[in-house]
């Protein structure tokens, strides 16, 4: 089989990236702030817990975090292993992660601005350096190069998390302005993608399913920016239908917040580094 045809597929999903590090740093604050509300924490423990064991993490051995946001996953990684490097496109996620782990008192993990996409593995000495690499629901991981670097600085095993359906509260609301109904094929290209073209490489990648549900708030503004880019990155929105979304926001929201309630399943697709 002809694997180029898993490229344009999961080119055909990808949002606008021009502005992803501004989008990324507006949102670092909030994003933040959700992952450290407790249902939050008790989660990401868990699932850091499995991953390690899984990739059989130890105090010898160094991780790497892809498009590690805050730096949450990463400074959980940073207690059963002996490094972790965060990396993120926006510096105002940077920015939170290393609050974050002066606040926690973590000193083996370090953090810093990069666009994996522009990477150089060799230079960064990062070819084979790694233990685990692992990536969770990132747009930084959005196409076989992206993925193949991951493999590429990997020694031990690489694991990616990426949501396959999810019903949200919001997006529900919103869906019928945006003329996006029923697009769930859209939520799944990403692991569906990845997995065959690990499978044509040689690799034996395992997936796992995951449930979560969640209850969040937002500002106005800041749901606006966030379900707009969402709906854009399906289909390119009117002018009219975006004006129509940031009303609705303004209807459903109270004192000036948005409150989603949501439920998802998430893959971890995990393999090993070597065919």
């Amino acid at each position: 089989m002809d694997s180029s045809i898993f490229d344009a597929y999961w080119a055909e999903r990808q949002p606008d990236r021009s502005d992803m590090a501004e989008f990324w740093t507006r949102r670092a604050s909030s994003f933040n702030a959700h992952g450290g509300e407790a249902d939050s924490s008790a989660y990401r423990q868990g699932l850091v817990a499995r991953v390690a064991a899984r990739a059989g993490i130890g105090k010898q051995d160094a991780v790497l975090d892809v498009g590690c946001g805050p730096g949450r996953h990463a400074l959980e990684f940073a207690q059963l292993a002996g490094s972790v490097e965060g990396s993120d496109i926006a510096p105002g996620m940077i920015e939170c992660a290393k609050a974050n782990a002066l606040e926690t008192k973590v000193n083996n993990a370090s953090f810093r601005v990069l666009d994996w996409a522009e990477a150089d593995l060799k230079m960064l000495g990062w070819v084979k350096r790694f233990k685990l690499v692992f990536a969770s629901r990132t747009p930084a991981i959005y196409d076989r190069s992206t993925l193949n670097k991951m493999t590429e600085a990997s020694s031990g095993y690489c694991c990616l998390l990426t949501q396959v359906t999810g019903d949200n509260s919001v997006r529900r609301a919103l869906a019928p302005i945006a003329g996006d109904d029923k697009r769930e094929d859209m939520t799944r290209r990403g692991l569906y993608c990845a997995f065959n073209i690990l499978w044509l490489q040689g690799f034996y990648p395992e997936v796992e399913y995951l449930e979560r549900s969640w209850d969040s708030e937002c500002t106005v503004d800041e749901a606006i920016l966030m379900y707009t880019r969402h709906f854009n990155s399906r289909g390119q929105l009117s002018e009219d239908q975006q004006a129509a979304i940031a009303g609705r926001l303004r209807e459903i929201s109270n004192n000036g917040t948005v409150r989603e309630q949501g439920h998802s399943r998430i893959a971890l697709l995990f393999w090993k580094a070597s065919t």
